[in-house]
């Protein structure tokens, strides 16, 4: 994101009353005051509430965003680059994970506008750079071309996101088979890249 100092200061207080309070439940004063300056000073950086809240969301992102511009000057195959993005994207959600029930709060609770500003403004870096990760594999020819990379790109960002939102029940579920998030979602990637059915990908 190229910020400041004392912008980085703002996001790393904000993020953590965010987290934990909401959106509605936390004031610049107290932002500002957890981050030891001025509200002034806030102001000084982002011109409103709902933009430092944005910037909070886009900036717990920008790990991911940087192992996906790695991603795409190192050498592999599709399978190891995506597989190495799926466990990566787990960790992630997991160790963020007071900021992980932020956003999909916002998801699920939000209203249009919002849903527009996340896209636009939260997500739109990231999901360019995942997509054009898929872009690269089509070119080489290993993954498919008759599915758009951005149904891809939401599919495999979406498994981490269900296994997250869904762990406390599925290690419950009848059989025992959820036993490890980790491995669960190795075994869901495999069955994402490579299908239900036993012919493989058919050209």
């Amino acid at each position: 994101m190229g910020l400041s100092s004392g912008a980085t200061q703002i996001l790393i207080a904000a993020e953590k009353l965010f987290a934990k309070r909401g959106y509605d439940g936390v004031s610049m004063q107290q932002i500002a005051s957890d981050a030891g300056i001025s509200k002034a000073n806030i102001y000084h950086h982002f011109k409103s509430k709902d933009e430092l809240y944005l910037a909070v969301l886009k900036y717990a992102l920008q790990d991911m965003n940087v192992l996906l511009a790695e991603l795409q000057g190192i050498d592999g195959t599709s399978t190891e680059q995506l597989a190495h993005f799926s466990v990566e994207h787990q960790k992630h959600i997991n160790a963020n994970s007071s900021i992980s029930r932020l956003i999909l709060r916002e998801m699920l609770d939000g209203s249009s506008s919002r849903g527009q500003d996340l896209a636009e403004q939260v997500f739109a870096e990231y999901f360019s750079l995942l997509r054009a990760l898929l872009c690269k594999c089509q070119e080489r020819g290993e993954i498919r071309h008759d599915i758009d990379p951005d149904h891809m790109a939401a599919a495999l960002a979406g498994m981490n996101v269900f296994l997250f939102q869904s762990w406390s029940a599925l290690q419950h579920f009848p059989g025992h088979a959820f036993k490890n998030q980790q491995e669960s979602g190795k075994i869901m990637f495999e069955l994402l890249f490579n299908g239900f059915t036993t012919h493989g990908d058919k050209k």
